[in-house]
């Protein structure tokens, strides 16, 4: 009986831990413009209103179809498609399992070390913002009356709260501070069994600044918008959707998220929620991951920023700025900043450490939410430029990641200042196992005026004709590595115009690497 009891409960304990996910025969996600309801009752020739139910979930034409057992509604997806009013129909998945990037509270490490190591304070001393910024914070729940968020949240200002009337006409009713897209209601604070993890990542982003309480965020211009979207109910693609198109609808700026977001590729609801946010302009953050694994699925989301995770303490024979254990890595990984351990507000209305990749996707959340308070004239674009331009190299005390962990490690101080450094070539390698060139940039380029044709011109040995290279890889915000295909053996020559490549601000590439713009980057390879 007790073997039994046993294997029954490492059955219960390994499907609670693993992470699955499979497509609701019964939900199905449409966008369109049209009336749903007329849809449905024509694809069917009949009123169907009793047997699926119709819930908008953006106001942007998103709306998540239910059906009763007795239609199973992703048997007809092909039909909605056909349809010319409908822009695009997916299944929701249902993802179960435990998702939040969590790692084991650490107490032996004392407060708020991650703040020096990436100068904070003297970012501080130059300025501390001027505009609001708003970085929704999508995770488990928020305990709203910790002492040290209390004045930390974002407030609708067109919401008159406990009306019961949805004031700003989006939807919503009642939605003062945040929403539950988990449960359905106005109130994104904590159950008794969450929030440990959200709370904990919008202290990271926008604890109370200078005010004598606890611990500290990024600035005192800086709100975060709490929507929690998993709790007690089944996580799903809708409730994915429904959150980022809310935060993009609403105000925020920056989302951040620190989820595992493996299983969300192939997930047309997930991509369009990330295609929505970025067209919107706003930025988008989500944690590398926890596994300690190189390349993982997640690196093939190009419209996020994935954030790895480095030490704030030397430990078990590490130093600070090493990459933590836990941390996932590779090409696709854009930045990385301090995550193991961070302090920062607790659940219980206290102050905890915790370490993961979770922690390192706030701290850089927040700063690109300083550097936007600091500079409200800025883009979207100009932001991340600044952001990604200001990055302290990490390769030297990571020698076996060089090149893995995106652009460096964030830098509060060089992030505020008025100068930029221009966007450079990081590093360059032959790749033989992929055939492939890559640039490593260090900054962002303008993805509007990117040059794929023509930039970058191949000259192999012992011939006269020049080749014009084509950049395989498709160039979003944070592409940190630029891909060419390079099959035939012998030597190369290369020379990257720094005329065909801006940044954001117009400045074009210091290729030879001067601290000027302009200037071509030649380099020379074997491919053999």
């Amino acid at each position: 009986m007790k073997k039994l009891l046993m294997i029954i409960a490492l059955m219960i304990t390994t499907q609670v831990h693993s992470r699955t996910f499979f497509e609701h025969p019964n939900q199905l996600i449409i966008a369109t413009k049209k009336d749903v309801k007329l849809m449905i009752n024509n694809l069917f020739d009949k009123d169907l209103s009793d047997l699926v139910e119709v819930k908008k979930i953006s106001k942007s034409g998103h709306y998540l179809l239910s059906s009763s057992p007795a239609i199973e509604l992703k048997k007809f997806m092909d039909d909605f498609k056909s349809m010319t009013e409908v822009e695009w129909v997916a299944a929701n998945r249902v993802y179960e399992g435990e998702y939040r990037e969590m790692e084991p509270n650490d107490p032996v490490f004392s407060k708020q070390l991650h703040h020096p190591i990436i100068s904070s304070e003297k970012a501080w001393d130059i300025a501390t913002g001027e505009k609001e910024i708003v970085v929704a914070v999508t995770d488990d729940g928020f305990r709203l009356d910790h002492e040290d968020l209390k004045d930390s949240w974002y407030s609708n200002p067109n919401e008159i709260p406990g009306n019961n009337i949805d004031d700003d006409n989006n939807g919503y009713v009642d939605d003062v501070t945040g929403w539950d897209f988990n449960e359905g209601d106005n109130s994104p604070m904590s159950d008794s069994s969450a929030g440990s993890h959200g709370t904990h990542v919008a202290g990271i982003v926008a604890a109370g600044f200078d005010n004598g309480i606890g611990v500290t965020g990024f600035g005192p211009k800086i709100k975060v918008m709490p929507l929690k979207f998993y709790g007690k109910n089944t996580w799903t693609s809708a409730m994915v959707l429904e959150s980022y198109t809310y935060a993009a609808d609403n105000g925020a700026h920056i989302i951040t998220t620190s989820y595992y977001i493996d299983n969300f590729v192939g997930d047309q609801a997930y991509e369009k929620a990330l295609s929505y946010a970025y067209e919107k302009g706003l930025i988008l953050f989500n944690s590398a991951g926890n596994g300690g694994a190189r390349q993982s699925k997640r690196t093939e989301f190009k419209k996020l920023i994935l954030v790895a995770s480095s030490k704030t303490k030397a430990a078990w024979g590490s130093k600070p700025d090493q990459k933590s254990s836990f941390s996932n890595y590779g090409r696709g990984v854009d930045i990385t900043a301090p995550g193991d351990p961070i302090h920062s507000t607790g659940r219980s209305l206290n102050y905890v450490d915790m370490s993961g990749t979770s922690m390192a996707a706030p701290n850089a959340a927040g700063l690109a939410a300083l550097i936007w308070s600091v500079h409200p004239d800025f883009n979207r674009d100009q932001v991340v430029a600044k952001l990604f331009g200001s990055v302290d190299d990490i390769d030297g005390l990571n020698t076996k990641y060089k090149n893995l962990l995106g652009s460096g490690r964030i830098n509060a101080l060089k992030a505020v200042k008025d100068d930029l450094p221009q966007t450079s070539i990081r590093d360059s390698w032959y790749d033989r196992d992929k055939k492939t060139f890559n640039l490593h940039l260090k900054g962002a380029l303008d993805p509007k005026t990117f040059n794929r044709r023509g930039g970058i011109v191949l000259k192999k040995r012992g011939t006269e004709e020049a080749i014009n290279a084509v950049i395989e890889n498709e160039y979003f915000l944070a592409t940190n590595v630029l891909v060419l295909k390079v099959e035939e053996l012998g030597t190369y020559d290369l020379v990257m115009k720094s005329s065909a490549f801006v940044d954001p601000f117009g400045q074009e590439l210091d290729g030879d690497s001067n601290g000027n713009p302009g200037g071509d980057f030649t380099t020379s390879f074997l491919v053999r």
